[in-house]
């Protein structure tokens, strides 16, 4: 039980914002219920968090995709040199 005095509960150590941040840096999307259920963001920071996660999850993905496309075109041109 808590004193009565003490009217302001204990914020779990796994909302502080410091530990959602290094999150969503460790784990990117995963880290959005994280962010959602901090007691200690309120909406607008939740939002543009999803936001700024979601924008840089789907940019990463295309990043990505396009690397993947032009090793795979540089390996075919490599090949094609071999024959």
């Amino acid at each position: 039980m808590q004193p009565s005095g003490n009217n302001q509960q204990k914020v779990k150590w796994y909302f502080h914002p410091a530990v959602i941040i290094a999150a969503i840096f460790a784990a990117g999307p995963l880290a959005l219920p994280l962010v959602w259920l901090s007691p200690s963001l309120n909406k607008i920071y939740k939002v543009l968090f999803t936001i700024l996660i979601i924008a840089l999850t789907a940019w990463l993905v295309k990043v990505s995709v396009d690397l993947y496309n032009l090793i795979l075109g540089e390996l075919n041109h490599i090949q094609e040199m071999l024959k």
